[in-house]
């Protein structure tokens, strides 16, 4: 009696055991949760509102924030071995969604007259655990959602100050302060000769001749202790800030037709004009 007990113990026990170790079961990866940090520049001093920089651009001249807000998507970390693993960014209703991220460096300080007061300074998610040394994204909003309606898509892509229209779509960059010789420079970038809406179609385009979305590589990028740069100083370097070419916007609205925005092009890697793209001559966001 007590060995057909004992038999009848050991034999569920058996059976759990076989069943938990099986080679064949599908493993969960462990989850990375990234922060990654993202600082506003203008060369060696941060950024805020408020502030008056000086030695800017060609001409040394002073520069008073009025806006700086940057979009980003197609956030990827780079493993050791090259492999890319898109980061899926935490949605938080205000700063993220759907894959799109807003980094906001501006308040109601100062000139800053633009937006609201809060500011966003990081992006956040979470990847499969590894060894990562790299990180990439796109600046910018997609082309899925570029053209989509700002009242219906939500923050933070409901702002109608970082919006130009359906056809066009959202302002990649708002980046705007006062100089010597101008009472308002801007850096609006975004893209540019859309088509009309596709026949049967009322908004959105047929495409965008000029798409003008960066893409950002970060080698040697360690999740744990870097940051990425966005350094205002870097990208103003070969531009003159006093002066605007005459019946253009006043500095760069991404209109192919304004030779104010060539330096500012090149500095991001974009193509301009006879300007080839240029990746390797990206300099306005950089890893530390």
């Amino acid at each position: 009696m007590r060995t057909l007990l004992r038999s009848r113990l050991l034999l569920p026990l058996a059976l759990v055991g076989a069943l938990g170790c099986g080679d064949d079961e599908p493993q969960t990866p462990e989850s990375l949760t990234v922060n990654l940090p993202v600082v506003a520049r203008v060369g060696s001093e941060s950024f805020a509102c408020g502030q008056t920089y000086t030695n800017v651009g060609t001409t040394k001249t002073t520069y008073e924030p009025m806006d700086f807000r940057v979009y980003v998507h197609d956030v990827r970390l780079v493993t050791r071995g090259g492999q890319e693993v898109p980061v899926t960014l935490t949605e938080d209703g205000t700063w993220q969604h759907s894959g799109v991220v807003l980094l906001d460096f501006a308040n109601k300080d100062g000139l800053c007259t633009q937006g609201t007061e809060g500011m966003n300074a990081s992006i956040k998610g979470t990847v499969p655990a590894g060894d990562y040394t790299g990180l990439r994204f796109t600046l910018g909003v997609p082309e899925n959602l570029n053209h989509g309606d700002p009242t219906t898509l939500g923050a933070p892509m409901g702002d109608m100050g970082l919006h130009w229209s359906w056809q066009s779509g959202f302002l990649f960059t708002r980046i705007e302060g006062r100089t010597q010789g101008l009472p308002q420079h801007v850096m609006h970038l975004g893209s540019t000769a859309c088509a009309p809406p596709p026949e049967g179609q009322t908004q959105g385009t047929a495409g965008c001749a000029n798409n003008n979305r960066p893409e950002m590589t970060l080698d040697g990028f360690d999740v744990t202790k870097n940051k990425v740069v966005m350094d205002l100083g870097a990208l103003f370097a070969g531009s003159n800030l006093d002066v605007n070419t005459a019946n253009t916007a006043a500095g760069c609205m991404s209109s192919p037709t304004d030779a104010d925005c060539g330096p500012f092009f090149e500095r991001l890697g974009l193509a301009f004009g006879s300007q080839a793209a240029n990746p390797a001559a990206q300099s306005f966001i950089r890893a530390e």
